[in-house]
C-alpha cells in the first residue's frame, strides 16, 4: 500500500468535532492512530486497551443525551451491544470505529444522513458485465460468490453465510450482516469507511466506491472480485430480482 497521512480536519464539511464527536475530543490523536494501524494491517494492543473503556463510556454519555432528547437508539444500541461482548483486538478496533463514525454523524440524536449519488440514466437490465471499485481490503485470491443487495436494515436477515454482500455504505448497524459475508462491495467510500476498516479487521475482501454496484448488481448474480484491481465480474446474471 502507498503511504498517506493520516491528519483530522478541524473545521468544514465532514470534519471530525461535529455533533457529539466532542465526546472524544480528548482521544483524537489515540483515534487517528489507530485507523492508520488498521490501514497498514497493525495493532497496538496497549492502545486499543486503554481507548476502549474510554470510548465506551463516552458512547454511554450520548445514549443519555439521546434519551433525554428523544434521539436514534435503536442504531446506538446495537453498537452498545456490540462493544460489551467484544474481547479480541479486532473487535474492539470495530467498536472503536463504529462509536467513532456515530458520533461524528450524529447531533442530539439526529443523525445526518449523506446524499446518496443518484445515477441519472436507469441501468436497470444493462449490458454491464464488469465495474469497478478500489480495493480497501484484500486477500490472497479472487473471490467468487453470489449477490446479496443491502440497502435497510429490513435486508439484514436475508444475508447468508458466504453472501456478498452489495450496499450503498455501511455503517454500525451493518456489523451483523457483514459479520456473515464473504465479502463486501460498496457505491460509496474510500479506504478509511466503515466499510473498509470492519472489512479489514474481519480479513474479509472489500471493494469501495463503485458507484453503481447496487444498481447493475442484483440479488442472487453470481460475481468475481478481483482484489488486486477492484474489478468485480459477473459470472452469471440473474434475471429477476430475489
Amino acid at each position: 500500500m502507498s503511504k498517506i497521512k493520516f491528519k483530522r480536519k478541524k473545521s468544514g464539511a465532514g470534519a471530525w468535532g461535529a455533533g457529539l464527536d466532542y465526546l472524544l475530543k480528548d482521544y483524537w490523536n489515540g483515534l487517528d492512530k489507530i485507523v492508520e494501524d488498521n490501514y497498514y494491517g497493525r495493532h497496538n494492543k496497549k492502545l486499543i486497551n486503554s481507548l476502549f473503556p474510554k470510548v465506551f463510556s463516552a458512547l454511554k454519555k450520548a445514549i443519555l443525551l439521546m434519551e433525554k432528547h428523544g434521539g436514534l437508539i435503536k442504531k446506538v444500541r446495537v453498537i452498545q451491544k456490540f462493544g460489551s461482548s467484544a474481547k479480541a483486538l479486532n473487535e474492539k478496533v470495530v467498536f472503536i470505529d463504529a462509536v467513532t463514525q456515530f458520533l461524528r454523524e450524529t447531533s442530539l440524536g439526529k443523525i445526518k444522513v449523506a446524499k446518496k449519488t443518484k445515477i441519472k440514466k436507469k441501468i436497470g437490465e444493462s449490458r454491464i458485465r464488469e465495474i469497478k471499485g478500489i480495493v480497501a481490503s484484500g486477500g490472497l485470491k479472487n473471490i467468487t460468490g453470489t449477490v446479496r443487495i443491502v440497502l435497510s436494515e429490513k435486508d439484514f436477515s436475508k444475508v447468508k453465510k458466504g453472501d456478498i454482500l452489495v450496499t450503498d455504505e455501511t455503517d454500525a448497524s451493518f456489523l451483523p450482516a457483514i459479520a456473515k459475508a464473504r465479502a463486501v462491495v460498496t457505491d460509496l467510500g474510500g479506504i478509511l469507511c466503515h466499510a473498509a476498516i470492519v472489512s479489514r479487521e474481519l480479513k474479509i475482501p472489500c471493494i469501495v466506491g463503485t458507484k453503481i454496484a447496487t444498481q447493475v448488481l442484483k440479488n442472487g448474480d453470481k460475481i468475481e472480485i478481483n482484489i488486486k484491481n477492484g474489478s468485480i465480474k459477473i459470472l452469471n446474471k440473474k434475471i429477476k430480482s430475489a
